[in-house]
């Protein structure tokens, strides 16, 4: 299933743009995962929490300053997402795309954009 989403948040796109780069960052944005840590060589290792069971593995990590632009995924999985910061009047554009094979990707989007919102239009 690929989901799309955008919506106008209430920061500077440059500002917004780093705290989603921010790898320390995801699990204050995305519900599922607990904890991130890089791992070196565009990886990062996730623990999250999926149908009441936490599992921890590996996922590439991507983050593009100049596009303004974060991409993730599993590495020979169907998972991989993206977020793209764009000016949008006085804050920002994000838009989020994200391909999935399990969960409710429409509940996790926006899980994930509410959380966005409140961390960087409180914060940033």
């Amino acid at each position: 299933m690929e989901l799309h989403h955008a919506e106008h948040v209430a920061a500077d796109p440059g500002r917004l743009y780093a705290a989603l780069a921010d790898v320390d960052n995801l699990p204050r944005y995305v519900p599922q995962v607990r904890a991130a840590h890089a791992t070196g060589d565009g990886h990062v290792q996730v623990e999250a929490r999926y149908g009441g069971h936490t599992q921890t593995g590996q996922a590439w990590f991507r983050a593009d300053e100049s596009a303004r632009a974060i991409e993730w995924g599993t590495d020979g999985g169907p998972y991989h997402g993206r977020l793209a910061v764009e000016p949008d009047g006085d804050g920002s554009r994000l838009t989020l795309s994200l391909t999935a094979t399990h969960g409710d990707p429409d509940r996790d989007v926006a899980a994930t954009l509410d959380a966005i919102r409140r961390l960087v239009e409180a914060e940033v």
